[in-house]
């Protein structure tokens, strides 16, 4: 952490690497955009860069951070996107990349952004309860309770049903 707070190159990089993946994961479950999901986890990047001298905490109160910090940018994106739809005038290709279970990814879709947000942490970037509650900022117990519900409604949605 003294490195990240004298802004070290390679603390930074240190901590590049170790995380930037998990956290372009959980962005792209929140907005499904893989380029809005890369600039989310950037802006994150950006702005412990800026703020890193004044950060407390050891690197569990880091990596919490920057996931909190990555969330609200997300969240601020979807709030954008509900003021001011795009339409795309040209779309460039995807890069090739194994194609997702199209139900899942539907399933998905039909969930709310809160309850996405929580599928996706817990069951793709791996965080446990008392992780995904400092990134959140709900309780522990509250975190497992609302998992709970949204695996409820994902399994609906999968199951074929409405929850």
């Amino acid at each position: 952490m003294d490195g990240v707070r004298e802004r070290s190159e390679a603390a930074f990089s240190a901590v590049h690497r170790a995380i930037a993946s998990d956290l372009a994961s959980y962005a792209h479950g929140m907005l499904r955009d893989r380029h809005a999901s890369e600039d989310a986890v950037q802006q994150a990047f950006l702005e412990l860069a800026r703020t890193a001298h004044r950060f407390r905490g050891d690197g569990r109160a880091l990596v919490a951070w920057l996931y909190r910090t990555v969330r609200r940018r997300c969240l601020d994106e979807v709030r954008r996107r509900r003021r001011r739809p795009e339409v795309p005038v040209f779309v460039l290709p995807e890069p090739a990349e194994p194609e997702p279970d199209p139900v899942l990814v539907d399933a998905l879709g039909q969930l709310s952004v809160k309850d996405r947000e929580l599928i996706v942490l817990r069951h793709v970037v791996g965080l446990n309860g008392t992780e995904m509650a400092a990134v959140t900022g709900r309780t522990r117990a509250g975190v497992y309770a609302a998992v709970e519900r949204a695996e409820h409604k994902l399994r609906g949605f999968l199951e074929g049903g409405e929850r």
